[in-house]
């Protein structure tokens, strides 16, 4: 495999900037964000890994970006003639990267997803459910205040591409996948065991 191009690289220019998740839930629920174009992997995360991207948007840690594309632009229209006629409304967005992110949301502001009530301000529980490690609640059992509250904590960040192709958001979903070198189980149980020494 060679890394050489036939030409010099061109900059995609992806505009980077910061949206709530609910932008994303209401794109996807209206069939204008495509969740699933053919370089895109399935339904992957467990309930313990949403629950702490919830975790982590309560607490205000930095999230991984969500990657899109705007199909909606010339370049598109250029390399993809007709995209937009026919029946039916085709995606505006395609999910490059960040689609377990995206279900994540969906699934929390749907009410589908439980977490740890103790995660709140007890005033902003309004229905808990007992579980085995005690209280949980979903997004719908919190109060107005609650779910006003867990809304503005819920950004992702966002670099949005106009690219022209499937083609090129696949080299783009491949990039920002491929470059980093994955947790080990034993990383990861160092850092736990760091973490719960301060307790």
């Amino acid at each position: 495999m060679t890394r050489q191009t036939t030409a010099p690289l061109e900059h995609l220019s992806l505009n980077a900037t910061n949206r709530f998740a609910d932008f994303f839930v209401r794109n996807v629920q209206r069939g204008t964000m495509l969740l699933d174009p053919p370089y895109q992997r399935g339904d992957v995360w467990t309930d313990s890994q949403r629950m702490g991207l919830v975790r982590s948007w309560l607490m205000g840690i930095p999230v991984p970006a969500v990657v899109i594309n705007d199909r909606s632009g010339p370049a598109w229209a250029r390399a993809n003639p007709g995209y937009f006629d026919g029946d039916g409304t085709p995606a505006v967005y395609a999910v490059i990267d960040g689609k377990q992110r995206i279900l994540c949301a969906a699934a929390w502001l749907g009410g589908d997803l439980l977490v740890p009530a103790s995660w709140f301000p007890a005033d902003h529980v309004d229905t808990a459910e007992d579980t085995d490690d005690g209280s949980y609640v979903r997004f719908t059992g919190l109060t107005i205040v609650g779910q006003r509250f867990a809304e503005n904590r819920c950004v992702l960040p966002c670099a949005e591409g106009r690219l022209a192709t499937v083609h090129q958001e696949a080299e783009v979903y491949l990039l920002v996948n491929g470059g980093g070198t994955p947790q080990t189980s034993a990383d990861m149980k160092n850092a736990a065991r760091v973490a719960a020494d301060g307790n």
